[in-house]
C-alpha cells in the first residue's frame, strides 16, 4: 500500500499512531549535501528513517 502524505491538509484524517524516526544532513568537505530517492514517491529526500513497524 502506497503512504499518502498530508501535509497541512485540513482534511486530513486523525492519526491513530505516532512512530519516532530521525533524518540527518550529511555534507562532505565541498558542501555537498547527501539525499536518497524514496522508493515509496520516487522523490529525493535526507537521509533517515524509523523502526520496522512489518
Amino acid at each position: 500500500m502506497a503512504r499518502t502524505e498530508y501535509c497541512d491538509d485540513p482534511d486530513a484524517p486523525e492519526p491513530n499512531s505516532l512512530v519516532v524516526a530521525a533524518s540527518a544532513v550529511v555534507t562532505d568537505e565541498e558542501g555537498r549535501i547527501l539525499l536518497q530517492r524514496r522508493r515509496d514517491n520516487d522523490l529525493w529526500a535526507l537521509p533517515g528513517g524509523g523502526p520496522c513497524l512489518g
